[in-house]
């Protein structure tokens, strides 16, 4: 038995099988070539960049209604980081200068990148290196002709069971909503991560910043995970098991119990009428708001309207947002003005 530990962000407790559906990086060739290749070199890696755009743009394009709307501004992002010169002037110059091949270059050119990201004292900049990250993956794999992202699997693939990653792209995210998965863990990502976001939008446990997760696990593996503590129990034994069925038991058994009293008045044993709203994060957790019957919205923070985005929204994007919420919950709704300190960043 083996317990790993990372952060928490999804509720409750899963108990399943494993399965492990990316691997640690690509295996990335190095060879030298000609000066008369040094131009098709750099056109092939443009031509990379370009695919990832293109591949990225229709992956948005394809997005379900029902999308955490983070994921699209996930997607944006990583266009936006694909046009970067950042990303694409240095390797060009690397190919120039020791005249090697583009995936190699590129290679170097990350190692380069990690470590500039690393060296970032805020952890809320230093974290955006998956980001990049994921981008420069997926130009390597336009450039070693495979796929970045899970694919169209088949729904019901991977259902009850527990997915194990490196990391999970926006792309992958999307995928993962058709089937019934009862847990995520990844190497990689924080708790403003889009694997997180979408942790809460399923509502399902999910541990990220795992580090060395794929190592350590199998395809296979019986697995306990905690989502509000961040604990992976690998290969329980009879009194692990046991325990966390029962608390996850009294779990499922606690939030039918609070199901039961959704039309229940709030009201004291005195007789004092008590007002239950709820706090949300994200416009979509309005749904569940009016489900629970709150009366309203005591406080909705927007501060995930800011994060993880290279511009900040505009007055016309909040308008249409705060409008879309108020109209739907036709009730109070308290909007907090944007509170970054510390540690949000």
């Amino acid at each position: 038995m083996l317990a790993l530990y990372g952060n928490g962000v999804g509720t409750g407790i899963a108990i399943g099988r494993a399965r492990i559906i990316s691997r640690p990086g690509h295996d990335i060739p190095q060879y030298p070539i000609s000066a008369e290749l040094i131009d098709s070199e750099i056109e092939r890696l443009e031509k990379a960049f370009a695919n990832a755009r293109k591949t990225l743009a229709d992956v948005r394009s394809q997005l379900p209604n029902d999308a955490v709307e983070e994921i699209d501004a996930f997607l944006g992002a990583h266009i936006l980081m694909a046009e970067d010169p950042m990303l694409s002037v240095e390797p060009k110059a690397i190919i120039r200068e020791k005249k090697i091949n583009a995936e190699f270059a590129l290679q170097q050119h990350a190692i380069k990148l990690e470590q500039l990201f690393n060296d970032i004292d805020d952890p809320y900049l230093s974290s955006k290196s998956a980001d990049v990250a994921q981008v420069i993956s997926r130009v390597q794999g336009e450039l070693l002709n495979e796929q970045s992202d899970l694919g169209s699997q088949p729904e019901g693939t991977f259902d009850n069971e527990i997915i194990v990653a490196n990391d999970l792209t926006p792309g992958d995210t999307i995928e993962l909503k058709k089937h019934r998965i009862s847990a995520f863990i990844t190497n990689l990502g924080g708790p403003i991560s889009h694997t997180a976001i979408l942790a809460r939008s399923m509502k399902i446990p999910a541990i990220v910043g795992l580090h060395g997760a794929i190592r350590y696990l199998r395809t296979g593996d019986l697995l306990i995970i905690d989502g509000m503590r961040g604990v992976v129990i690998v290969n329980p034994d009879d009194q692990a098991l046991e325990s966390y069925a029962k608390r996850k038991e009294k779990i499922l058994r606690r939030v039918e119990e609070l199901n039961d009293l959704r039309e229940a008045e709030a009201i004291t044993l005195d007789g004092r009428e008590i007002k239950l709203m709820s706090n949300i994060e994200l416009p979509e957790e309005i749904e569940e708001s009016i489900s629970q019957n709150a009366i309203g919205v005591g406080l909705y923070r927007t501060e995930f309207l800011f994060m993880n985005r290279k511009e900040l929204p505009g007055e016309e994007e909040q308008l249409a947002i705060y409008s879309r919420i108020l109209k739907r919950a036709n009730c109070p709704v308290t909007i907090r003005t944007l509170d970054l300190g510390a540690d949000k960043l």
